[in-house]
């Protein structure tokens, strides 16, 4: 099985704190292009930055762009603090025992597009198998920035939730995941195994081609007051997916939930993968380069 691909995507403003006023972010802009700034963050966190506290680092990788205003490449993530076994997956032998002190590193996308004379920028995360660090790079470029403008903020809000050209994307499917551990002993059991020792989700679907369960409006504003889980037909799950269209292209969005929170994009199925399991630049930059522009028009 494939591991999972996500893709996070944030609007990135200027906001003077004395009115709360959103700045323009382009060229020539007060206080600051947000595309310079980001442009010297990158370059200044292009060495470790190492979070004690979580065992973790990264650090940046610029590539090379074609786009106009674009800056984009990997943000490399590294976890330690842990021992584990790795094992040949097929003979099941050790192969090598991970201490904690050895640190675990992978790639993951990021790009910044900030068209000019506009008074937003959008970022685009990714993730792999749930393992991200947005909040590590969004502290630490709010942080910098207010340190080098004080009058005014960095902000960041979540672009799939809030985008109108979303909100009334009809949903086709909408799915269940990670149900909770049962208490009743006799419904442990699914085809006579354990339930532990199986994955499984509910999906429920539209009945007649071309209609559709809700808007994903609709489907996500029914979970905004629910706690850690929801309840469906009985039964306690941990996430919620909705398969819905963006463009022309029908997409897994994130709801509600453990690994899929609202607005989270799963494009696992829409990318290459290299051998080593991880996206190909290539694929994840264009998946990106797509929705974004969906997005930009969307709010626009």
């Amino acid at each position: 099985m494939s591991f999972a691909i996500g893709l996070r995507f944030y609007r990135v403003g200027v906001r003077r704190k004395a009115d709360k006023t959103f700045m323009v972010v382009g060229v020539g802009a007060t206080p600051c292009d947000l595309l310079e700034f980001a442009e010297s963050f990158v370059t200044a966190k292009a060495t470790p930055t190492v979070e004690t506290s979580e065992s973790r680092t990264w650090f940046f990788e610029t590539h090379e762009s074609n786009g106009d205003r674009v800056l984009h490449g990997y943000i490399n993530y590294g976890t330690h603090g842990f021992e584990s076994k790795f094992k040949d997956v097929k003979t099941r032998k050790e192969k090598y025992n991970r201490k904690a002190t050895d640190l675990e590193e992978i790639p993951l996308y990021f790009q910044i597009w900030a068209p000019d004379e506009t008074k937003y920028a959008l970022m685009a995360f990714q993730s792999f198998q749930g393992r991200s660090c947005v909040t590590f790079v969004r502290t630490a470029m709010t942080a910098d920035f207010e340190k080098q403008y004080p009058e005014y903020t960095l902000t960041f809000a979540a672009v799939a939730p809030a985008a109108s050209m979303l909100d009334m994307a009809p949903v086709k499917t909408v799915t269940f995941l990670k149900p909770r551990a049962l208490k009743d002993k006799a419904d442990k059991y699914l085809l006579g195994r354990p339930i532990d020792e199986v994955e499984y989700e509910v999906t429920l679907r539209a009945r007649r081609r071309g209609s559709s369960i809700s808007t994903y409006k609709e489907l996500r504003t029914r979970f905004d007051d629910q706690k850690g889980f929801v309840t469906f037909e009985g039964q306690q799950f941990e996430g919620v997916k909705a398969d819905v269209k963006i463009g022309s292209k029908r997409r897994t969005v994130g709801v509600y939930g453990s690994g899929y929170d609202a607005g989270l994009i799963d494009v696992s199925d829409d990318v290459n993968r290299a051998p080593s399991g991880h996206p190909t630049f290539e694929s994840i930059c264009a998946e990106v380069d797509g929705l974004m522009d969906e997005f930009y028009a969307g709010m626009g």
